[in-house]
C-alpha cells in the first residue's frame, strides 16, 4: 500500500511540472567559469591547493575571482618554560568576485582554521603543519565557493 501511494505521488508531482528550487547536486554553477588571480604573493602550498579546487584557467571564464590570503600561527597552549604545545593555523580568503566587465559582484571573506600538537622532531612537526594549513584552507575554500554559487546563482535568477 505504501509503495503504492508512493508511486502515485511521485507519477503526479512529475506530470504536473513540479521542478524543485533547490537540488542536491549542486547549484548547476560550474567552476570551470571561474578563474582564479592572487592579489599579493602567497605561499606555494596556499596557491597549489586553491588551484586545485579552482581550475585557474584565464581564458575563457564568466567571472574571475581577486583573491588575497592571510595566514597566521596562532599559539594555543603555552608551557610554563615558554615552549608552545600547541597551535593553531588560521586562514583567511579575502575575495572579489568581478563578473565579465571587471565590475565587482560579490566582496567577501571565508576563514578556516585547524590546530596540532607540537611534536619532538621538527620535520613531523613541519609535515603536521603543512597539513593542517592544507585542512584550514579547504575549509576556507569550500565556504568561500559556497558564497560565491549562492550569489552567482541568485545573480543568474535575476
Amino acid at each position: 500500500m505504501r509503495f503504492l501511494f508512493f508511486f502515485i505521488l511521485v507519477l503526479s508531482l512529475n506530470s504536473c511540472g513540479f521542478k524543485p528550487m533547490y537540488k542536491l547536486g549542486g547549484s548547476g554553477i560550474d567552476l570551470n567559469n571561474l578563474s582564479l588571480k592572487f592579489k599579493d604573493n602567497v605561499s606555494y602550498l596556499i596557491r597549489e591547493e586553491l588551484e586545485s579546487i579552482i581550475n585557474n584557467n584565464s581564458g575563457d571564464s564568466d567571472y574571475t575571482i581577486l583573491v588575497d590570503v592571510k595566514e597566521e600561527l596562532v599559539p594555543i597552549i603555552i608551557n610554563t618554560n615558554g615552549t608552545v604545545s600547541k597551535y593553531q593555523i588560521d586562514i583567511a580568503i579575502f575575495f572579489d568576485v568581478l563578473n565579465e566587465m571587471n565590475k565587482i559582484i560579490l566582496s567577501d571573506v571565508s576563514i578556516g582554521f585547524a590546530q596540532f600538537d607540537v611534536l619532538i622532531s621538527e620535520i613531523e612537526n613541519e609535515n603536521l603543519k603543512n597539513q593542517m594549513t592544507r585542512s584550514a584552507i579547504n575549509d576556507a575554500s569550500s565556504l568561500m565557493i559556497t558564497k560565491i554559487q549562492s550569489k552567482l546563482s541568485t545573480t543568474n535568477d535575476n
